[in-house]
Parts: structure tokens; sequence; C-alpha cells
């Protein structure tokens, strides 16, 4: 039960602290009209000069004319902080002067300021239109409320509701007032309501692990529900999406056929037109030595003498001929003609293509097609080809270690030229080092200054950490050979590799790239040229040196060069569904893989959508960061702790 309250807490704290454009706790959270909450500081530094400023999530217009101090304070957001990380919360109020705040036992609704008592007093008459209420006021919800007012009434005596409760009568086991006491009561065993309560309390402490063992099972049960849910819908999106490719590659094989037919008959028409003009043509150059003849022998026929009139008659006896050849010509011996194969039409007609099975019921084609008449009977459906697997598991495994003293997050992978898997635990401040069936290998520690390390990549033999706002390098035993400071003021800087030339260093705000050999020197910096980003993330680099790195704020995947040149920006996935990248890798052959909170999507090196390789129903809980080894397995790092290997079978 312990581990399942700690997850909840620590879902919260990620899903619900965590500003999303810097990644960091909250720090004075500020509300926008579309109701998404940033850092004050992180929507200062978006807003800058600019007079208004798209929402990183929602992209809706935000007029910031008045400044982002006139946004509204996110007082929940605040509370949840307040219980998250104040133990005891102090007075915000008190002068400078005192060597320590008083306790907060009060609480302005208004503007959610702590305060003790005497600050409390002084707030109320400086601002008469707050509301100022106790701190267990402030904190008390609607059930918690139910729950007071139902106590209220049990003080109240059940027989006389007017009085209340001042004794304990044993044999009835409830409390009662002096009136029940004196009359019904009064042979019966009594004790003093102190006395009462305290031989109460152990079986009371009972009921209450009781209960806290039943809300536990209860919040189980709806992460389970939600589980479930997730499920459901990834489900129905695989099955839209294999259904609606299958009826995309069908239609596009039935065009293809008939565009086939269709260009074997222009052809060939082209080529009938072309002998009809070249007949066309010999019939009328012959027609005109005809008539040419025709004309000069009716001319001299009365004054020619014997010879003329013999050599004209072999003359015209030769036009004859030729125009009698012309005219025996054919041209509609190889006329096409096109034939429909009626049994697979009518196949297609009266047969359902697609058929879906809920537990040991299915639902085929007789059931679900319309045209099907009465009692006829129809052919079989065709056995369905299996589903190919693109992605098949190899094993997976536990990062938790014994000596960790929280519970692990994972926040880089990267694999060595061995296979081996190296993981940045971020909580626990370490690299952890396992080989490649999953086993321990060793720990690196890279805690300094208490900044925790973000990112990891292996560059031929050095290990490259990103550290806060510094890059360590390391040899692959761990000894630390050198660190150097990053460009900017980031939470993270997320890294990777591009063989054993340079380490690229992802730059968040800036939008750009800053690549260092294994000597710690900058070998060159990238800003892709004509594109407006709002806060590069996770960074892949292909076989072409290509970055593909993806934006948190514009909630998009930019495929970009080293001489800055844009090729793609990947906004959309199937269905024309809006994209909400994360981390990002590629294989050898620069196909692109992307996580999104509950699945993994398949791109081409082109940024051409394939396929939604992994969801849920394949066993991911919430992906974080992923990458592919020099053997073409995937490496899946997840939110519980857990690294997934699937041996990828992709082309």
């Amino acid at each position: 039960m312990a581990s399942s309250t700690s997850n909840i807490a620590d879902e919260i704290q990620n899903d619900l602290l965590i500003c999303k454009i810097c990644l960091s706790t909250f720090k004075e959270p500020k509300m926008l009209p579309c109701l998404h909450t940033y850092c004050r500081e992180c929507l200062e530094s978006l807003a800058r000069n600019e007079k208004n400023i798209q929402c990183p999530e929602c992209r809706k217009s935000v007029d910031l004319r008045a400044g982002v101090s006139q946004l509204q304070s996110n007082f929940f957001i605040n509370r949840l902080l307040d219980l998250f990380q104040s133990p005891e919360v102090r007075c915000s109020l008190c002068p400078p002067g005192r060597q320590r705040n008083s306790p907060a036992v009060l609480r302005c609704s208004s503007c959610s300021n702590h305060m003790c008592q005497t600050c409390g007093n002084s707030h109320r008459s400086a601002h008469p239109s707050h509301r100022v209420v106790d701190w267990a006021g402030a904190t008390l919800g609607e059930d918690e409320a139910e729950t007071l007012r139902a106590m209220k009434q049990k003080v109240c005596c059940q027989s006389h509701p007017k009085e209340r409760v001042a004794h304990y009568c044993n044999t009835c086991e409830r409390v009662i007032c002096s009136r029940c006491y004196s009359h019904s009561c009064n042979k019966h065993k009594r004790l003093g309501l102190t006395e009462a309560a305290e031989a109460k309390k152990p079986a009371l402490r009972k009921l209450l692990e009781r209960l806290g063992n039943d809300i536990q099972l209860t919040i189980q049960q709806e992460g389970e529900l939600d589980e479930a849910m997730e499920g459901f819908k990834a489900i129905e999106r695989s099955i839209t999406s294999t259904i609606d490719d299958t009826l995309t590659q069908v239609l596009n094989d039935l065009f293809k056929q008939g565009d086939a037919i269709k260009k074997t008959v222009s052809d060939h028409m082209k080529k009938q037109e072309e002998l009809c003009e070249a007949a066309r043509a010999t019939l009328q150059l012959q027609k005109r030595k005809a008539e040419s003849t025709r004309e000069f022998g009716a001319r001299i026929l009365p004054a020619s003498d014997v010879k003329e009139i013999l050599c004209l008659q072999s003359i015209v006896e030769d036009q004859i001929s030729a125009l009698q050849a012309l005219g025996s010509q054919d041209l509609n011996k190889a006329n096409p003609k096109v034939t429909v194969n009626k049994s697979i039409k009518d196949w297609i007609s009266q047969n359902q293509l697609f058929s879906v099975t809920f537990g040991d019921e299915s639902v085929c084609g007789s059931q679900l097609n319309p045209r099907t008449e009465q009692g006829k009977q129809t052919p079989a459906n065709p056995p369905a080809a299996p589903p190919r697997d693109m992605a098949i598991q190899k094993y997976s495994f536990d990062t938790k270690l014994d000596c960790d003293f929280f519970d692990p997050k994972l926040t880089g992978v990267s694999t060595s030229q061995d296979g081996d898997i190296i993981i940045v635990d971020e909580n626990n401040s370490v690299l952890k080092y396992f080989l490649d069936d999953g086993s321990l290998k060793m720990t690196i520690s890279v805690m300094e200054d208490d900044d925790d390390p973000c990112g990891v990549a292996v560059c031929g033999d050095v290990i490259a950490c990103s550290v806060s706002q510094r890059l360590h390098f390391l040899e692959m035993d761990g000894t630390l050979v050198r660190k150097l400071f990053l460009r900017g003021s980031e939470s993270v800087y997320p890294i990777a590799a591009f063989e054993d030339e340079y380490v690229a260093v992802s730059e968040g705000s800036l939008c750009s790239i800053s690549l260092y050999n294994p000597d710690g020197c900058v070998v060159d910096r990238v800003k892709p040229r004509s594109y407006q980003g709002i806060r590069f993330l996770f960074i892949a680099i292909n076989s072409e040196e290509k970055f593909i790195v993806s934006d948190s704020g514009k909630k998009c995947v930019v495929i970009f060069n080293r001489d800055e040149e844009v090729f793609t920006v990947i906004t959309q996935s199937f269905l024309e569904c809006n994209l909400n990248p994360f981390s990002v890798c590629v294989d050898a052959k620069d196909n692109i893989y992307v996580t999104e909170p509950s699945r993994i999507l398949l791109f081409s090196s082109t940024g051409v959508f394939k396929q939604e390789l992994l969801n849920v129903t394949n066993g991911l809980h919430k992906p974080r960061v992923i990458t592919v080894d020099q053997d073409n397995n995937l490496i899946i790092t997840q939110n519980d702790g857990f690294v997934r290997v699937y041996r990828l079978i992709v082309h």
C-alpha cells in the first residue's frame, strides 16, 4: 500500500506540479485564459517584448499587454505545492527582522498568502475584501465537510437531539445525555466520555487502518480502470488504423489495376491514331497523283499519237492499281475489349473484408452485410492473414536497486559498442550500467552540488553525460575526464552522439544545438533557418547527419541538417492526429521513432507516418526515453522504472 501511495504522489508531482516549459517544479504558477499554467519567469521569457504570445500547449493567442504579473495565480497548484513541498507551512508575511517566520495558522483564499495570527489580523485590516480563513478550514474539502457535519450530529443525543451527550452507556454501547442516564439507562453500566474514548481508541485505530486499506484498494481499482480505459482507446485506435490502412491498400491496388488497363488502352489507341494519320497521308498523296494523271490524260488524249496513247494507258493502269491497294487496308483487326471478372466482383459485394471478435463471440461478414439476402448462402471469408509484429519483446528488467534512496526516474539512455545499456537515474543521481541481458554491471555517481544528471550518450570510447548546465566526459569505467559549461540557462540538456565524432546538445529555448568533440572543444553550432521554434527537447542523428529534434513547445518534430536547412516538420501522425512528441531516436535504416504519453510511433526517414508501433496493449507503461542499438534492438525506459527491449523488424 505504501508503494501505491508513493506512486500516486510521484505522479502528482511529475504530472501536475511540473511546468511544461522549463520541466521543473512550478515557481509562481500563473494561469493563462485557456487554463494552462506555467511559471511566471517562463512566461516572461516567452513573451520578452511581445504583446501577444501563443499558449505552448493549445496554441491559443494570449494578450499580455498588461504584463504577466496581472495573470491569475493558480491557487490549486499553489496548494499542491504546499502539501508536497512544505511539511510545516510558515507565515509568508512576517517582517524581515524576525529570525524565523511563525507557523501559519491562517490562509488568505484571495491572494494565497499563509499567515500567523498577528499577520492575519493586520492583513484583514489592510485588505477588508479578502477572505481569510483558518488553515484547517482552507484545506477542508467538500467530503471532509460532510464528515464533520455528520460528526457534529453524533455529538448530540440520538434520543434527545437538543441535548448534548455527557455519558457513555457501556450496556447500550452508545453516547447518551443526562436525561437518558436518569431514565432509560439509570441501571446500565456507565463510563465517562474520556474513559470510553480511551477504551475505543484501539478499535478505532484498527477501523481507520482498515478504512485506509480499503481506500488504497479503491485507488488501485481506479488506476486499473484508467489503464483499462487507455487500453480500450488504444485498441480502438489500432483497429481503426488497421481498417483504414487495409482499405487504402485495397483501393490503391484496385486503382492501380484500373490505371494500368486504362494506360494500356490509351497507348494502343494513340498508336492506332498514328497509323490512321500515316494512312491518311498516303491516301491523300496517291489521290493527288491520280487526279493529276487523269487531268493530264484527258487533255492530251485527242492530240496524241499512237505511242503516247500506249504509254498513257500504262500510267493510268498503275495509278488505278495503287488506289485499289490502298483501299484494301484494314485498321480494325486489333480493337481492345475489357472483361470484368464477375466472380470477384460478386464475391466483394457479397462478403465482408473485415470481422471483429468480442471474446469467443464473433461478428463476421454475414451478420454485418446488409446486401446478403435472407437464406442465401454466401462463400466463406478467406482466412485473414495474421498481423505482422514489427517489434517483438526480448526481455525487460527493473532498474531499481537496493541501494537506491528514491524510486528511479529514467531521463536518458544510450548503448555502448558492446551492446551494454547505460541509464540515467535522475532521482538517485547515478548512471546505471547494465549488460545486454539486463544484469547490473556497475553504477557511476555523478552528483555535484545537488545537481542531477539528465542525458547520456556514448561517443566512441567516452561517455558523455549532461548534469544541470554542464557536460561531463567520462571513461567507460566511470572516471571523470573533463567537464565544461553549456550555453543557456536550461534545467535539462538532452544529448545524442554522432558515431565517434561529436556529442550534440539540445539547447532548449534557444532552439539550437551545439556540437562538442570528445576533447571538449566546440565543433559547430546549428540553428535551423526559417524555423520559429519554442523549446527543443530530445535529439537524434541519422546516418546522413540529419538532426531529428522534438520541439516540446510547438508539439512537433523538426528534421534539419548541419547546413541549417529544414527538410521536414512533423506535426501529425495517422488519421491527422496532432503529434505530442517526447523522446526520439533512429535505427540503422534511418527510420524515426517517437514516444508519446502512451505509445511509440514509427515514421520513415523523411517524416512520413508508417504506423503505431507499440501502445498500452503491448504492456507499455508511460514510455520516456528510447534508443536503438547496433543490433536493431529498441530500448525503452518507462515511468515505472522498468526497461523493455524489443527486436525490430522494420524495413
